[in-house]
């Protein structure tokens, strides 16, 4: 076997295409332009967003990865003359951020509400989750980095964004960028007051909001009460919620869930909404234990909610069944989400409402493009298998065309996807 070289137009970039079709279907590019026309500059903002997106669709994770765009065939797919360098887009998400922010939380609204769509109708009730991610920063030069909340390296500066997701279907309603000194419940309760009308207005009836431990206060419960949603708050252990808790009462439920110990729940009032605890105990077997020590507790959590007739066990259950928004941030994280930082507060906030509109697109397209396994595919085998397939760039009477190999295992899969992106994304939601 002889190694040459070859002159060829070679991609491995050929699945991007599905994301191009995306973009032009949804018309994305046109309502940004049209919105920014007085931002200066020599690359449109759409292309500085698209260019962002695909290239953490693509594997990239610093702004010195843009250049892979370019020598990949990557920006003879999308149309791009040139794509920018990582000084002229260091630039942008300096001077453009003021604008772009809001502008882009616009974008990924219409993005959820479009997806929406496409099932014929809103879904009736939903869940709201949301929670906060730390991103360690190894420098200071990066405007926010500050010394709070850090479970991984304790003392090291960060960055503490809030994200939010929907349980059922999967959606990221957006990100909020703070410093790494914010409290987790920071700006929290005035981004649940906008979420909450948004889902409404967008014809929402039952709407639950799930917030773990570190959202826990008198504050926020007044807030979720007066916006009139159900709410399950995760309570911390705190020593003074005993003289708040009902009796103990055996539970003949867990014994399905718990077979092996035994499953107490009580009851009690907080702040006018109900505090559910459950509680599992194992027996102690040991011929010196007094008659009081027969037992040990197991496990025993806290739930602050305002569902009437619902059972501790439960609320338990439906706040755990919450803890996916883990596994939507990990795929952020896949998407290099916070790899990268600026010595700019706009810049970063720029970066990950950039990150989170990535996220999107790829919860799109293997929602309603895709089959099987395919739908619940992580970031990193849709980038392995799907949008790094690769290709010959091929020109004939001034078109661009994608060669793929007849043999190539996913290819069936993409063009099967490619096929149902002609029908699946309906006419665009009126402003």
């Amino acid at each position: 076997m002889r190694v040459r070289h070859s002159a060829q137009n070679l991609t491995d970039g050929g699945g991007l295409v599905l994301v191009r079709k995306l973009f032009d279907q949804l018309g994305l590019a046109g309502w940004i332009d049209s919105r920014t026309a007085k931002e200066k500059g020599f690359f449109r903002p759409s292309l500085m967003t698209e260019a962002w997106i695909v290239l953490l669709l693509y594997g990239g994770r610093v702004m010195d990865d843009l250049p892979l765009l370019d020598c990949r065939g990557v920006r003879r797919i999308f149309g791009w003359t040139r794509v920018p360098d990582p000084t002229t887009f260091g630039r942008w998400l300096r001077r453009a951020s003021k604008r772009m922010v809001p502008l882009l939380d616009k974008v990924l609204w219409t993005m959820v509400r479009r997806r929406w769509a496409l099932g014929g109708r809103v879904p009736k009730k939903l869940t709201l989750l949301l929670d906060s991610t730390v991103v360690v920063r190894y420098g200071l030069k990066q405007a926010g980095a500050e010394r709070g909340y850090n479970p991984k390296k304790r003392g090291r500066p960060s960055h503490h964004p809030l994200v939010a997701f929907i349980r059922e279907t999967g959606d990221c309603l957006g990100v909020r960028w703070r410093g790494g000194g914010a409290h987790t419940a920071d700006g929290a309760a005035e981004w649940i007051e906008d979420l909450v009308g948004r889902l409404r207005g967008a014809g929402v009836e039952d709407l639950t909001v799930r917030l773990d431990k570190g959202f826990f206060s008198r504050r926020m419960v007044r807030t979720l009460e007066g916006l009139g949603v159900s709410f399950l708050v995760k309570v911390p252990r705190h020593c003074w919620l005993s003289s708040h808790r009902g009796s103990w009462r055996f539970s003949a439920k867990g014994e399905a869930v718990f077979p092996d110990e035994d499953l107490w729940t009580a009851t009690g009032k907080l702040w006018g909404a109900r505090l559910l605890t459950v509680q599992t105990t194992r027996p102690v077997e040991s011929d010196g234990a007094l008659a009081l020590d027969t037992y040990e507790v197991l496990r025993q959590a806290d739930v602050l909610t305002n569902i009437d007739g619902i059972h501790a066990l439960t609320a338990w259950r439906r706040y755990n069944a919450g803890a996916v928004v883990e596994q939507r941030i990990e795929e952020l994280v896949q998407l290099s989400a916070g790899k990268t930082a600026v010595d700019d507060r706009g810049g970063n906030a720029l970066l990950w409402s950039l990150a989170v509109v990535a996220y999107q697109t790829l919860h799109t397209l293997r929602e309603h493009s895709l089959s099987g396994s395919w739908r619940t595919a992580q970031p990193r085998r849709l980038r392995l298998w799907l949008f790094r397939l690769p290709a010959k760039l091929t020109t004939h009477a001034r078109k661009t065309y994608l060669q793929f190999l007849r043999g190539e295992p996913v290819r069936g899969r993409f063009l099967a996807a490619l096929r149902t992106l002609d029908h699946a994304i309906p006419p665009p939601v009126p402003a």
